[in-house]
């Protein structure tokens, strides 16, 4: 890693700070967690337009988690005002009780409205979120549509072709691919659902409501898309209705054979693991079992067994 950015600001507990990356493992998690957090926003910075300044700007970090990359813009926070918003209640708290001022926090619910002033924000960056999204992606592009004033910026990761090989085992075909959903059910502390999408889906969807400035390559293993505003109202059927693009159709198809795949592997996991349960349970019975035939009261009253069997015999 190159050295971080100094930033004289607290960091998070260490549980807070994983739930938006893993620092643990690293040789020091600290320097971690602030390489990190410096990289995505100078990654963020180069993405915006020359002439872009932040003086004067409403910014809304969405998915801030504990404030990793929101930190890192105490500097324009002088004369900008930036907010960072998470569902996640004990980063929202933290942030509030130690990174307040110089940023706004507020805690997200799990559906939209955000609750804060539509058409009021100049720039929204999603780092790590639609990435996770399922039911309720669209809904939620709709509403930081909503959020940002006429011709405002919104920068958004996506995976796709860095992170099939990881998450759907098997090699990236982009015309297979739309906006497909693996995992849907995992819980979040075991990394939550993850959403593979192709640059076409994301050009033809989020192009509905957003003109879609540049589609940046490879950062983290992400894909970063800007886009400006669109003057337009659209609802979630409109963003999600198909084009007449037979990838729409060849992307279903295969989102279903891959979630096929996911139900097999989930019941071989859980015949192994009842299989491997069932035998510790039966070891422990064993075990349990041997012990007691070798204690003293069952070897003292061995004798008194063998008498009742052999009454039991005689009354038969």
């Amino acid at each position: 890693m190159s050295g971080a950015t100094r930033v004289d600001l607290p960091r998070p507990p260490r549980d807070l700070a994983a739930r938006v990356f893993a620092v643990e493992g690293w040789s020091d998690p600290d320097l971690a967690y602030d390489e990190l957090g410096a990289q995505t926003k100078n990654q963020l910075v180069r993405l915006l337009p020359a002439d872009w300044s932040f003086a004067g700007k409403r910014v809304l970090d969405f998915g801030s988690g504990a404030g990793r990359t929101l930190r890192h813009f105490a500097r324009e926070a002088e004369t900008a005002e930036f907010w960072g918003a998470d569902i996640d209640e004990p980063s929202i708290t933290w942030m509030q009780q130690n990174l307040s001022p110089p940023f706004h926090a507020w805690q997200s619910t799990i559906n939209p409205p955000l609750g804060l002033e539509h058409g009021s924000f100049d720039l929204i960056y999603a780092i790590s979120v639609f990435t996770h999204l399922t039911d309720n992606s669209i809904q939620w592009l709709l509403e930081l549509h909503r959020l940002l004033k006429p011709d405002g910026l919104l920068i958004a990761t996506f995976m796709g072709r860095w992170n099939s090989e990881w998450f759907a085992k098997e090699p990236w075909v982009e015309d297979r691919v739309g906006m497909n959903v693996l995992h849907h059910n995992r819980d979040w502390d075991s990394g939550g659902p993850a959403v593979l999408m192709s640059e076409w889906w994301v050009r033809e969807h989020w192009g509905r409501a957003f003109e879609i400035v540049d589609v940046a390559p490879q950062f983290h293993n992400f894909s970063w898309c800007v886009m400006r505003k669109r003057d337009v109202q659209l609802t979630t059927e409109d963003i999600e209705r198909p084009a007449d693009d037979p990838r729409e159709y060849a992307a279903i198809r295969h989102n279903v054979k891959q979630l096929q795949r996911e139900v097999v592997d989930e019941l071989a996991y859980l015949h192994a693991y009842y299989e491997g349960v069932l035998r510790e349970q039966t070891a422990a019975y064993d075990e349990r079992l041997r012990e007691y035939e070798e204690s003293a009261s069952w070897t003292v009253t061995r004798p008194l067994r063998r008498v009742g069997r052999a009454l039991r015999a005689n009354h038969r």
